[in-house]
């Protein structure tokens, strides 16, 4: 009988993001008193990832098998090896997340045709992913399973030929790292993940073929392991492979920014949604601040209360580096639809507005996580406003010049 595991490295994803993929599944078959000869198998595979969604990934299978075989001789357990190739992508969308390692285990299916026509015998074989390192910067890397068969579940009870095919297979308990050694959150996984994998349409699934001879004796043939519960998918129909598609995070918005002219400060709240391309590490994003108030001095010492408004006239855009270093640049016009001194209205209005947009630039405090969040902080200069009444000029210099600040916390929306 055969073991087949594989590893897979792993979208967060981005992406998600991230983030991974990462898949390494191996069964083979040893045989009796035999000699052993090298087997190999290569198959392409597509995974579902956290962050990154679906990703390719190729793994190769060697063990040493016997050509022939016996009636009556058992099939022992075998050693077997796998080395998967996981993409560039696959260790950007970990990597953005602060990723450095990832293991786990993979379940194999494996489907043994039995000789003389007495049918197959499917089952699952789960082997352990070893530690392996992931590359930064981000770069296609390589992971390696080894682990064993099990052996004495099988007899051959008749001469033929026997054919073993590995048909799918799916990552479990897969865990990524960071440099302290502590798993990685990927929400809503959590510490561990899974991810299923569909065998690429044209791809072989035959791993060996045996020949069983007449060994003179009539063996009492074992009983054949249960039929598993999962039988293994078809492979006909893989997902849609997604290229470059931009992973979607979505965060809500706190903050507060301080507007240094009118010595007062404006609360802040909204939200972002962003697209983030794990090959470049850029996104661009929707950036929607909700209405607000603010408390300012006039001329430095007279009381004023204004409604201010945000409208985005650019998409946000920025980067997100694989070190956790995340910078956006925005633009936006400010709006103040109502100012008011000692309580009495005196001007503003839906036309009031910034004679030019705001650009403010962003810049993350410590490692921002995709599917955490972070603090970003930033400066930025407010120009004169225009149609805001007959105090349009005394209303501008409430509001009007360099070193305003924002602090901001986004946090993952779910």
């Amino acid at each position: 009988m055969g073991a087949y595991s594989r590893t897979v490295g792993a979208r967060a994803a981005l992406s998600a993001a991230v983030a991974a993929g990462l898949v390494t599944g191996l069964v083979t078959l040893g045989g009796g008193s035999a000699s052993a000869d090298p087997v190999k198998l290569s198959q392409k595979y597509t995974c579902k990832f956290p962050i990154i969604n679906n990703d390719p990934i190729e793994v190769v299978i060697t063990a040493d098998m016997p050509s022939t075989m016996q009636v009556g001789e058992s099939v022992p357990e075998y050693d077997i090896k796998a080395v998967t190739a996981v993409s560039q992508r696959a260790a950007q969308g970990l990597g953005v997340l602060g990723a450095v390692t990832l293991e786990g285990k993979a379940t194999a299916d494996v489907n043994v045709t039995l000789p003389g026509g007495d049918g197959s015998l499917p089952f699952k074989v789960a082997n352990t992913v070893a530690k392996a390192d992931i590359p930064n910067p981000a770069a296609p890397f390589q992971v390696t399973a080894t682990g064993k068969s099990p052996g004495g579940l099988l007899t051959w009870a008749k001469e033929g030929t026997a054919e073993f095919d590995v048909t799918g297979m799916k990552l479990h308990n897969m865990i990524a790292r960071d440099a302290a050694g502590d798993p990685v959150q990927l929400p809503p996984n959590g510490d561990e993940f899974a991810a299923d994998c569909t065998l690429d349409a044209g791809q072989s699934t035959l791993l060996h073929t045996m020949t069983v001879e007449d060994g003179g004796t009539d063996p009492t043939p074992t009983d054949p392991p249960t039929d598993p519960t999962d039988p293994p998918t078809d492979p006909t129909d893989p997902p849609t492979d997604p290229g470059d598609e931009p992973v979607s995070l979505g965060f809500d918005i706190r903050g507060t920014s301080f507007i240094k002219a009118a010595n007062g400060n404006t609360p802040l709240a909204g939200g972002i949604d962003t697209r983030y391309d794990l090959s470049k590490g850029t996104f661009d994003a929707d950036l929607k601040l909700n209405p607000t108030k603010g408390n300012f001095t006039i001329m430095g010492f007279l009381p004023a209360t204004a409604d201010v408004a945000f409208e985005q006239t650019a998409k946000t855009h920025g980067s997100l580096s694989p070190d956790g270093v995340l910078k956006s640049h925005s633009q936006m016009n400010v709006k103040l639809t109502s100012v008011k001194a000692f309580g009495l209205p005196i001007g503003g209005g839906a036309n009031c507005r910034t004679v030019e947009p705001a650009k403010i630039d962003l810049t993350s405090e410590g490692r921002f996580q995709p599917y955490q969040g972070g603090k970003l902080k930033g400066t930025y200069t407010l120009s004169g406003l225009k149609d805001c009444g007959g105090f349009n000029d005394m209303i501008s210099a409430l509001i009007a010049g360099p070193g305003n600040t924002i602090d901001m916390d986004l946090t993952y929306r779910k």
